[in-house]
C-alpha cells in the first residue's frame, strides 16, 4: 500500500475528496494529511521494538574506551535491543547499559570491570574494559526509518506518493484518520480507541515469542552453571 493509497483510504473514511497527489500538492488539506501521516509514522515507530525495524549492526573495535569508529552507531539508530551486544571475537557478552554512577565509579577505581560493559553517551558507545583492536562487536537495534521508497530505500519520512510503510499500513491509515479529526477539533475518541486496540493487537502478534517456562535455565541456549539445591542432604 502506497502513501497515496493510505491517504485516499483515510479520505474515504472521513468523507473527504480524494487527492490525486499528496507530497507535491499545493492543496492545504493534502499537505495537512501528509504532515499527519508523518506524525503517525514517527509515533508508531516509537511505540514498540517492531521486528520490521530491527536491524543488526557490527563494527570493528578500537583499543580505546570511546568507540569513535563511524560504524559503531548507525545513522538510523533509535535504541539498542537489550542483551544483544556481544564481542564475537572473544565470544563474551557486553553487559549494559550501565548508568552514569557506575561508569564514573569504574573510571575512578583502581579495579577494572571483570565483565565487559558499555554505556552510550553523546551518541557514542563507551566500553570497559578497553577492547582489543580488531575485535568484532555486534548488536541489534531499532531503526528510525519506518517507511521506504518504491525501490526499497529506507526513509525517516514520506518523500513520494509511491513510498510504502515498513510498519502496518492499515494501522497508519487508522492513525491518520483520528489525527485529522483531532486537528479539526472534531470528536476523535472512538477512532482513537479503535486505533489503540489495533496497535495493541499488532504488538502482541509482532515477531515471534519465546515459550514461558519456570525453568531459570530455559531462557538461553548457552550452557549454564548447575543450580545447587538450598539444602544438601547426606
Amino acid at each position: 500500500m502506497s502513501l497515496l493509497t493510505m491517504i485516499t483510504n483515510a479520505c474515504d473514511e472521513l468523507s473527504l475528496p480524494r487527492p490525486s497527489i499528496v507530497v507535491s500538492s499545493s492543496d492545504q488539506q493534502a499537505r495537512q494529511l501528509l504532515r499527519l501521516a508523518n506524525d503517525e509514522g514517527r509515533s508508531l515507530a516509537k511505540r514498540f521494538g517492531w521486528s520490521a525495524l530491527t536491524n543488526e549492526q557490527t563494527f570493528t573495535a578500537t583499543a580505546t574506551s570511546v568507540q569513535v569508529t563511524a560504524s559503531a552507531i548507525p545513522t538510523d539508530f533509535a535504541w539498542m535491543v537489550p542483551d544483544t551486544f556481544w564481542n564475537r571475537t572473544s565470544r563474551r557478552q557486553i553487559f549494559g547499559p550501565i548508568d552514569n554512577t557506575e561508569w564514573q565509579q569504574i573510571q575512578g577505581s583502581l579495579v577494572s570491570s571483570i565483565n565487559p560493559a558499555f554505556r552510550i553517551r553523546g551518541g557514542t558507545i563507551h566500553m570497559t574494559p578497553t577492547p582489543t583492536t580488531g575485535d568484532t562487536c555486534a548488536y541489534e537495534y531499532i531503526s528510525t526509518k519506518w517507511c521506504q521508497s518504491s525501490g526499497g530505500t529506507a526513509q525517516t519520512a514520506w518523500a513520494a506518493d509511491s513510498d510504502t510503510g515498513k510498519l502496518d499500513e492499515s494501522l497508519m491509515t487508522l492513525g491518520i484518520v483520528w489525527r485529522f479529526l483531532q486537528a479539526k477539533g472534531l470528536d476523535y475518541q472512538g477512532q482513537m480507541s479503535n486505533y489503540e486496540r489495533e496497535v495493541t493487537d499488532a504488538i502482541l502478534r509482532d515477531g515471534s515469542r519465546s515459550r514461558l517456562s519456570m525453568d531459570m535455565r530455559s531462557g538461553t541456549r548457552r550452557p549454564q552453571a548447575p543450580i545447587m539445591p538450598d539444602t544438601l542432604v547426606f
